[in-house]
Parts: C-alpha cells; sequence; structure tokens
C-alpha cells in the first residue's frame, strides 16, 4: 500500500514538473482526452467531459462551451445562460466538465468544448438523448364496432428515441372458453393492424405494445366490437312433465347488440304472470339464457313454446315442446296366502315301540357305573339281554345303586 502512495506521489511531482517546464517553454494549452458521444435518457443528468493539460497562466478565460446552436454557455468558470439546469464542475485542475441535469430531447446535438488559442482548438462531443416509447392516444385507435365481413383497421401511434418496435396481442376474455381467458401474441409487428373479414370469434380486447429497449414500455388496449344478428340454441327439443308440477323451458342466444329476447305461444308473447316467469341470465358479452318456468301445469299447458330474439341486424326463433310425462304409478303387491295348522289334542298319537337289539349280557357285579343305564321295567323298556338304542323313542334312567353314592358324598359336604 505504502509502495502505491509513494508511485502515486511521484507521478503527481513529475507532472507538475514537467508542466512547469512546458509553461518555461512557452508550450500551448491542448486537449488530453479524446472525443466520444455521451448517451442519456431523457430526465437524467448527462455529463460532458473537457481536460486541458498545459493550461499554465492561460487558465483563466481560456476554455469555454458552446451548445449545439453554437450559443456560448460558459466563461471562465462561470455559467453566462438562465439555464440553471447546466453548470461547470471541476472535480480537478484539469477537468471543464459541463453538466445538464434534467435532460430534455431538445437537448441532443454537438456540444463543443474550446481552448481560445490561436488558432482556436475545439473538441465536439455528441450528445444522443433516449426518449422511452409513448403511445399518442389522440392518434391512436379507441374501442371500434364493425360488423361480420367488415376489415377492421387497429392504430397504434407510438413515438420514441430511437424509433419503437409494436408488437400487437389478444386479450382474450373467455368468450368461446372461460380456460382460454389469457394474452395471446398475435405475429404482427408495426403500428397498425388489419382484420380482414370480421367475424364474432375477432370480438376481443386488443392491446398494443411500444418498446425502443428504453425502459419503461408503453401500451394501449382497444376493444373491436363486432355486430351479427341473434342466433338461438336449444339445449332441449322436447321436455315432459307431469300435471300439477313445474318445469323450466331454456334457450341460449347468441347476439351483438342483444336486442329483444321473448318466449311465446301460439304466436302470442308470454306476459308475466303467477304461472308464467321469464328470467335472463347473462353468461358474456354476446350470449344469454332465456328461461321460461311454468307452474301448476295444466292440460292446456301442454304444446309448442317458441323462443324468438331480434336486433338491428336481424333475428332467429326455435321452438320447443312441452308434453304430458305419464304420472308414476307403484305397482300394486298381491298378498300372499298363509297356511294354518290346527292340532286336535284329543287325538291319541299311536305308541311307537322302542328298538332294540341283542346284546351279551352283563357280568359286572352292582352297582353300576354311573354312566350305565338300567332300564325301568314298569314302563315295559327293561327287556332282559337288550339295551336301549339313541333315537328310538325310548327313555332311561340311572340304577338305583348310584343313588346311594350320592347320598353319601352329600352327607360329608354338610359335616365338613
Amino acid at each position: 500500500m505504502l509502495t502505491h502512495l509513494a508511485i502515486l506521489c511521484c507521478c503527481v511531482i513529475y507532472t507538475a514538473q514537467l508542466e512547469k517546464k512546458y509553461e518555461a517553454k512557452g508550450v500551448e494549452p491542448r486537449f488530453n482526452v479524446v472525443a466520444k458521444n455521451v448517451t442519456v435518457v431523457t430526465g437524467q443528468t448527462a455529463v460532458l467531459p473537457c481536460s486541458v493539460d498545459f493550461l499554465g497562466e492561460f487558465k483563466v478565460s481560456m476554455v469555454v462551451w458552446l451548445d449545439h446552436r453554437a450559443k456560448l454557455l460558459t466563461f471562465e468558470d462561470r455559467r453566462i445562460i438562465a439555464d440553471e439546469r447546466i453548470s461547470l464542475e471541476r472535480p480537478y485542475v484539469k477537468e471543464w466538465n459541463l453538466h445538464i441535469r434534467n435532460v430534455k430531447p431538445s437537448d441532443q446535438g454537438t456540444y463543443s468544448c474550446q481552448i481560445n488559442t490561436d488558432p482556436v482548438q475545439v473538441r465536439p462531443i455528441r450528445l444522443h438523448v433516449h426518449v422511452p416509447a409513448r403511445i399518442n392516444r389522440q392518434l391512436s385507435t379507441d374501442d371500434i364496432t364493425a360488423k361480420e365481413g367488415e376489415t377492421v383497421s387497429l392504430v397504434c401511434n407510438a413515438t420514441g428515441v430511437p424509433s419503437p418496435t409494436v408488437t400487437w396481442f389478444r386479450i382474450l376474455s373467455g368468450i368461446r372458453d372461460k380456460s382460454e381467458a389469457g394474452k395471446e401474441r398475435i405475429g404482427v409487428e408495426g403500428e397498425v393492424l388489419l382484420i380482414y373479414n370480421v367475424t364474432r370469434y375477432c370480438d376481443d380486447v386488443y392491446e398494443c405494445v411500444a418498446f425502443n429497449n428504453v425502459p419503461p414500455a408503453d401500451s394501449k388496449r382497444m376493444r373491436v366490437n363486432v355486430e351479427f344478428p341473434p342466433e338461438i340454441r336449444l339445449p332441449n327439443k322436447k321436455i315432459g312433465q307431469s300435471r300439477g308440477k313445474e318445469t323450466i323451458l331454456e334457450c341460449i342466444v347468441q347476439a351483438y347488440p342483444i336486442g329483444v329476447t321473448e318466449w311465446k305461444r301460439n304466436g302470442k308473447k308470454i306476459d308475466q304472470s303467477w304461472k308464467y316467469r321469464s328470467e335472463v341470465y347473462e353468461d358474456d358479452r354476446i350470449t344469454i339464457t332465456l328461461s321460461l318456468r311454468i307452474m301448476d301445469i295444466g292440460e292446456e299447458d301442454y304444446g309448442m313454446y317458441t323462443c324468438e330474439a331480434e336486433n338491428l341486424l336481424g333475428g332467429d326463433a326455435e321452438e320447443m315442446q312441452l308434453y304430458e310425462y305419464p304420472k308414476y304409478i307403484p305397482p300394486t303387491s298381491t298378498p300372499r296366502p298363509t297356511t294354518t295348522l290346527f292340532i286336535n289334542s284329543e287325538i291319541e298319537t299311536p305308541y311307537i315301540p322302542p328298538t332294540y337289539k341283542t346284546v351279551a349280557p352283563r357280568t359286572e357285579s352292582p352297582p353300576y357305573e354311573i354312566d350305565k343305564w338300567n332300564l325301568e321295567k314298569d314302563k315295559g323298556y327293561g327287556v332282559p339281554g337288550k339295551v336301549y338304542v339313541p333315537g328310538s323313542g325310548a327313555g332311561c334312567q340311572p340304577k338305583a345303586g348310584v343313588w346311594w353314592w350320592v347320598f353319601a358324598v352329600c352327607v360329608l359336604v354338610v359335616r365338613r
């Protein structure tokens, strides 16, 4: 760092000594920078540089500035005109810089820094003032209305320095499809946009954007209204309903301007009443839905209804039929036959003798085990040498010896 400072000080001292040397020799002042152009944007500050070497004792009243009209701007280091935007700035001894604040397009031109030597030395500097693009609203197209088949001309008068480029866009309002809303560029550049054989599908907002690489850009929007006669579309040609109910007839109308829309029956307009109610729903600028609500439908209400629309360019009509819808009658159910079973308790049930099978006589001595069974002889079941077969209908009881064992166990439990 100290080395750099030392070198800088040496350069300054050497330059001062060199100037004194040339002054002693009577060397005339001269410009030490080459001429160059200065470009600024309107509203900014322009700095026109001028640096003079070896001015010496002639430095007073030797440097002056002239504007592009050869008008004297500065004398010595002072401004001599009334324009307060102009001043002479000298950040260093050699520099005589001209400052122009809040530059205007009219300031553009060639300025001269002069040294009053013999002959006079002149260093011209060209000042370029860039102006952002601007659209002249008075000379451009506003909203326009045309009929289908005509040619539409849209004008966007733009100015700026340098000359701007005009680009056209279409702002889709989603007339045909709500999802289409957005901005679509039209592949045409220029101040005039021509739309030949315009149709209803050209009905939209158009935008022109002027830009010359000097921000900001300027833009203007204009709407194109396309007039066309009405077109009617019916979601349903026929609709059915039962008596005593209510229904709604609908027709969709597209037109610009919309004009007059109405429902008719037998050639006569249907007026609003407790029975008939007509309503209009606006879908977009060129489309509406016309509905007719019919209350308490009777026999006289069935028949043909006409939806009509008319504007200055023409008209259209469509018919819809209201027919009687059969009233739903639920099917009747036939009761199923039932069978009643009567049982007479006085009728004796015939006796079915049990089934037996022959087995070997018992060899074990009493008492028998608890899982062995003996048949009672008084009921006719105690047939020696035979045993009861399950499922044959015969009853059975445990042997008598088993009861003594049960009694003995109970006595022991009570004593404890």
